[in-house]
This record gives C-alpha cells, sequence and structure tokens, in this order.
C-alpha cells in the first residue's frame, strides 16, 4: 500500500508540475523546442544513412556475384583481367537464358554534368555494359528513347541523373572519356544507385582508349543463393588470376557503410553540440519551476512523504518535457524529409568532385525505429537534464522549503 502511495504521489505531484507549464510558457517551449531541435537533427542524419543504404540495399541481388581483382574494395579500383571471363562461364552454378551463360563483364568511366539548379558540376558513372546485364538486372527498362546500339558513340541515362542535370535529354551530346556521345534514351533500373549512371556499350566504351585487357568487374547470375561457395570455390581455383568474388549484397553493403557511417558520425557531433546546450536549458527550467513549487514540496515533506517523491516527480517532469520535444522534433523531421530527394555532392561537393565514387541520388527515408530513436534521445536528455533539480529538490528541507513563502 505504501509503494501505491508513494507512486500516486509522484503522479500528482508530475501533474502539478504539469498544470504550472502554461504558466511559465516562454521557459517551457523555449525548453521543449531545444529538444526537438537536437531529436530533428539526429533524426535527419539516421535518415540520411538509411536512404542511402537502402538504394544499394534494394540494388543487390542475393543470386548475383560480382567478380573484382584481389584487393580491391569496389569496381573503380578493380582490374580483372579478360580471360577470367572464359573461366566464370566454365564455373559451376551460374545460370543460364536461352542458353546464355550469364557474366556480364562491364568497365567504368566517368562523365562531368552540370546540376539543373545551381552553377555546380559533377561527375556520374559511364558504364559499359555486355549484354548478359540486361537479364542479370530484371529491373531495367527504357522510359525514353531507346537502348544504345553497340559500337556506337551512344549511350542511355538512369532516369535519376537525367532528372537532376542539364543535356541528358534524348538528343543531347554530351563528351566523356576523350569522345563526344549522343544521348538516345533514359532508363530506370528500380533502384536510384544504377539510374543515377550513364550506360553505353562495353565495346564502346573500350574503344575510347580504354585498357581493352581488363574489366572493372564481372556481374554473374547465379542459379541460386546457395550456389555461391561452389561458383567461388571453382573461380578461384585458377592460380594465374588473383581475384576478390562477393555476394552483391556484401558488396554493395560494403560500398553504403563507408558514407553512412560519415554521415552518421557527423550527424552525431552536431548532435552531441547542441545536446548538452539543450540539458543546461532543461535544467535551468526544471529549477525556475522548483522554486515556484517551494511550498508543494514542504507539505509533501511535512506529511512524511521521503525524499524519493519529490525526486521521482522532478526526473519524471524532465523526461515529459523530453518526449513532448522528441516526439515534435520526430514529426518535423518525418513531415518535412521522408522521401525528400538528396545526392552525394550534398554531403561533400568537394569530395565528390575529386573521389572515385560516383554521384548517387537517394531519398531520405524517415521509419518508425529512427522517430523511437529520436523520442528516446530526448528522454534520456530530460533525465539528464532533470538529474540535479531533483536531487537538489530531494535534499531540501522543510525549513528551506517554506523560506521566502
Amino acid at each position: 500500500m505504501r509503494v501505491v502511495n508513494t507512486f500516486l504521489a509522484v503522479i500528482r505531484l508530475t501533474l502539478a508540475a504539469i498544470y504550472e507549464w502554461p504558466s511559465r510558457p516562454v521557459d517551457t517551449v523555449v525548453t521543449v523546442l531545444g529538444f526537438a531541435t537536437v531529436a530533428g537533427i539526429f533524426a535527419a542524419a539516421l535518415a540520411m544513412a538509411a536512404g542511402y543504404r537502402h538504394i544499394f540495399d534494394i540494388a543487390a541481388q542475393d543470386t548475383v556475384a560480382i567478380v573484382l581483382s584481389q584487393g580491391s574494395d569496389s569496381e573503380w579500383a578493380s582490374a580483372v583481367p579478360i580471360g577470367v571471363v572464359a573461366d566464370a562461364i566454365q564455373a559451376p552454378e551460374v545460370a543460364r537464358t536461352n542458353g546464355i551463360p550469364q557474366v556480364a563483364p562491364d568497365i567504368l568511366g566517368s562523365m562531368t554534368v552540370q546540376y539543373r539548379r545551381r552553377n555546380v558540376a559533377a561527375q556520374i558513372a559511364l558504364r559499359g555494359v555486355s549484354p548478359p546485364m540486361f537479364t542479370i538486372d530484371r529491373a531495367l527498362r527504357i522510359v525514353r528513347g531507346r537502348w544504345f546500339r553497340p559500337g556506337l558513340n551512344e549511350l542511355a541515362v538512369g532516369s535519376a541523373a537525367a532528372a537532376n542535370f542539364t543535356g541528358l535529354e534524348p538528343g543531347d551530346r554530351v563528351s566523356a572519356e576523350g569522345r563526344v556521345w549522343t544521348v538516345v534514351g533514359q532508363f530506370s533500373a528500380g533502384s536510384q544507385f544504377l539510374s543515377s549512371e550513364a550506360w553505353t556499350s562495353l565495346g564502346s566504351l573500350q574503344e575510347s582508349g580504354r585498357d581493352h585487357s581488363t574489366y572493372s568487374s564481372l556481374f554473374v547470375k547465379l542459379t541460386s543463393p546457395a550456389a555461391f561457395p561452389q561458383f567461388a570455390h571453382g573461380l578461384n581455383r585458377d592460380p594465374q588470376f588473383a581475384l576478390s568474388v562477393e555476394r552483391e549484397t556484401a558488396y554493395y553493403a560494403h560500398q553504403a557503410t563507408g558514407l553512412s557511417r560519415l554521415i552518421t558520425r557527423v550527424g552525431s557531433l552536431f548532435t552531441t553540440m547542441m545536446a548538452a546546450a539543450a540539458i543546461f536549458g532543461a535544467m535551468s527550467t526544471l529549477l525556475a519551476m522548483l522554486e515556484s513549487r517551494r511550498f508543494q514540496v514542504a507539505m509533501l515533506r511535512a506529511l512524511g512523504y521521503p525524499h524519493g517523491i519529490v525526486f521521482g516527480a522532478t526526473l519524471l517532469e524532465g523526461s515529459l518535457l523530453g518526449s513532448a520535444g522528441g516526439l515534435l522534433g520526430a514529426i518535423i523531421v518525418y513531415v518535412s524529409l521522408n522521401g525528400y530527394a538528396a545526392s552525394t555532392l550534398g554531403v561533400g561537393a568537394h569530395v565528390q568532385l575529386t573521389s572515385t565514387t560516383p554521384q548517387v541520388f537517394f531519398h531520405f527515408t524517415v521509419t518508425a525505429s529512427i522517430m523511437m530513436q529520436a523520442v528516446a534521445m530526448a528522454i534520456g536528455m530530460g533525465l539528464i537534464g532533470g538529474l540535479y533539480p531533483a536531487l537538489r529538490a530531494a535534499r531540501m528541507s522543510v525549513a528551506a522549503a517554506l523560506r521566502d513563502i
């Protein structure tokens, strides 16, 4: 019974404190907005990282393997000898379509383009692909114009790239890799990752002065997800080639890790700095509110309630302020940023223009889990901000509580 009475006393004191919030509108609103700002920044960073990872997740297939040269962490640094293609075709568990082994070598180049809405240049990937690629990636479809013809200086542009850059409409001519190319179509790949690229035929890109003895990578369609170990073992039996064979899902997960981790770390740094200010603001607000409640504290202590009553009520009030701010911040981020289109250039233009990493478009993804994490963090800030006021209130004697009343 004593426990129930104590709990009810904490609730009554907390409710009394909440009823006083309107009497201190400035302090209350500033505190809630402080928590909302921090929670919003935290949620936005997580949403950006989740959106970037998502474009790689949906691009990957668990029945596809990617072959790179050993020691390469991406296609851009890879140089696979052309002799590997014959080994890959003869390797076990390779899928066939109409009797044709689904082994697609490709090479990568780059193309400089201009943003539509700002005077900023960027680079997108120019991928030379072989015919099996069109059956390996079943989401590929042409949305405007037509596909390029092999052997000609023609290219098709991904829908994400075409929507964000100028000069990529069918009929436009662009310079890349020392040649002038004609845009003949726009395609969708079902993924913002591949839709951020321009594609041409493998032979056409090789004729632009590229090394004919190597490919950037091989994409290989397998008979089933369980076929990967046998395929990898069979391909690596040839001692003359040093290769790295990965599942496409694992490869894309690795590609997504670097930038998503950077986004999360930078977001966490800003969140931490602003969280400190929000915590001190909450502490100041709760101390001011505590001063206005001296009489209530004195009455509870005089009636024999333990120190923990006031301590618990003050902590609960801090967590409620935090939850209100966290919920507000999470809702604002969801309404304003969920589905918002962004690009890797927006993360760092100088990095983009000097890096081999291609320009990639993605959308912020605000999930229920991210919103819950933002609210939980704000509640934690409220508890930390309320700790000192709660300790001060719990240690206040009856005489001190009645002073100046």
